[in-house]
């Protein structure tokens, strides 16, 4: 009886695998043809893989093809393995999570930071951009390290942005500073660190930090729609737009610059559930929410709906259990990294071309993979309205771009519109210097989105670049009232005030 019931048990979940396979399946079909991602996806759960494509190019120029060995630069999810390696120090007793920062570096300037603080991205430290691109402008040959963090820090001469603690604000360079605590605690350097007891723990043979491995064939080079609105893609090396990132801040490591593959990263969760890697009480409250000074939780929210955030993770709200996920974006690169800790599920996609479809592919994934719909498939089988509408308008102005947006908004059946891909448009033609078509379209963001406080502070970028310094304020002001957390456009919006 035993057997009979084993049998018809294992029979069950076969064909719930199968099914989950048809549907990603005939999705992954969709989007390989309307060339809207470019990488890998891998579905597992309880060490099955249930799907494995490769869609695309690794190398455009070659016509190499992706395989399951492809490995990707996966953007900001390296964060989820600085974390652990400060997590497995802690289980060690080698650190403390409230540990004062200056009680390992003298230097820093700033007293009251905390290894949780950095952790939890509630610091209120300076990001890499507002740190060193005013030094990156100056000496355009500048390539920046993690041993310039520090001295940085102590020229910035300015508080933080908040009380440590506070306020929740994503942060790069307090993850480039975890990295060097490891190296200081440990006596290792990060990369030997993680390669030893990290990835040599969990059997991620391909995994490494950049600039550690002279050679690898599988390595896929990253690249980047010139003009989304032309369709045209170069690698990241020959685009200037993105050289600060992609040449002066590539040597950074903490928050970024692992090299994996879907297959290693599958490993990885499964190495954290195996309990390879770090002990389930500290594994569990790396995946609870961080709650701040006032004892509320953190809720940084974000493209795939309300979230906390614990150590080193997104803690997604959702019907369906516990989940753990962080994404991913470098010049060139998008990652998805979800782990669903009660069923021991993992979805992984990888994509080296930062493609339009990238977002939707994940979401449709996620539906399809839980066999319902866990986000609403709006764009399954549309078109985008806004693509051809910003084609027109920087091609026969706006009159005719106008025209045809109002005759086929109501389509609905065919096209489908989206607030970040109008928004990221707008913000391209105002970097190639179409002021024009960028006002027009980014006022349209306004019209279309009153609600987000996002819209209002692009077009009052436009607006400031355009001259129209009144309007511009005025279109910051509604910005920081919406979303008091904008601190750069509350910058913005002190600096052309005291012009006044």
């Amino acid at each position: 009886m035993k057997k009979v019931i084993l049998f018809i048990l294992v029979t069950s979940i076969t064909q719930t695998f199968a099914q989950t396979a048809r549907r990603l399946d005939s999705l992954f079909q969709v989007l390989d043809t309307s060339r809207t991602f470019n990488g890998n996806v891998l579905v597992a759960e309880n060490k099955h893989v249930i799907y494995n494509r490769s869609v695309g190019y690794a190398d455009l120029n070659t016509k190499k093809k992706h395989t399951i060995n492809s490995a990707f630069q996966i953007g900001s999810v390296s964060k989820t393995i600085t974390a652990l390696a400060i997590l497995q120090l802690v289980e060690q007793h080698k650190i403390r999570l409230d540990d004062q920062l200056k009680n390992y570096f003298k230097e820093i300037p700033y007293p009251d930071l905390t290894v949780y603080h950095l952790l939890t991205h509630t610091s209120g430290l300076p990001d890499k951009e507002e740190l060193f691109f005013p030094l990156i402008d100056k000496n355009a040959g500048l390539k920046v390290d993690n041993q310039d963090i520090i001295p940085a820090l102590q020229n910035y001469n300015k508080s933080l942005a908040f009380t440590p603690g506070s306020q929740w604000r994503y942060n790069n360079i307090g993850y480039a500073l975890l990295a060097l605590l490891v190296e200081k605690v440990s006596g290792q350097p990060f990369n030997d660190y993680i390669m030893k007891h990290i990835f040599f723990a969990a059997g991620m043979k391909n995994s490494y930090l950049l600039g550690n491995r002279a050679t690898d064939s599988n390595r896929v080079t990253g690249y980047l729609i010139r003009h989304h609105y032309l369709g045209d893609m170069e690698s990241i090396e020959n685009n200037t737009k993105v050289r600060r990132w992609s040449y002066n801040l590539r040597a950074l490591y903490g928050p970024t610059n692992v090299i994996s593959t879907t297959g290693d990263l599958m490993k990885f969760a499964q190495a954290l559930d195996g309990g390879k890697l770090l002990s389930k009480a500290l594994l569990d409250k790396a995946w609870t929410a961080c709650n701040l000074n006032d004892g509320t939780a953190a809720a940084p929210g974000g493209e795939f709906g309300p979230s906390s955030y614990g150590l080193g993770w997104y803690l997604p709200t959702t019907n369906l259990g516990k989940m753990a996920m962080h994404t991913g974006r470098e010049p060139g690169f998008f990652t998805f990294f979800w782990h669903d800790i009660s069923r021991h599920k993992t979805i992984i996609l990888l994509d080296n071309a930062e493609s339009n479809g990238f977002g939707k592919a994940c979401k449709e994934t996620l539906n399809a993979v839980y066999g319902q719909t866990y986000f609403k498939p709006e764009q399954k089988g549309k078109q985008s309205l806004f693509l051809p509408y910003i084609k027109l308008l920087v091609k026969e102005g706006p009159d005719a771009a106008a025209s045809f947006y109002n005759r086929l908004k109501t389509d609905t059946l065919r096209y489908f519109t989206d607030e970040r891909e109008l928004n990221e448009l707008g913000l391209e033609l105002l970097a190639d210097h179409h002021e024009t078509a960028a006002l027009e379209a980014l006022k349209l963001g306004t019209l279309l989105y009153p609600q987000s406080w996002n819209t209002y502070d692009s077009y009052g970028k436009a607006l400031l670049q355009a001259g129209r310094k009144v309007d511009a304020i005025e279109m910051y002001r509604k910005s920081v009232v919406m979303f008091p957390g904008n601190l750069p456009g509350k910058a913005i919006l002190t600096q052309l005030t005291n012009e006044k």
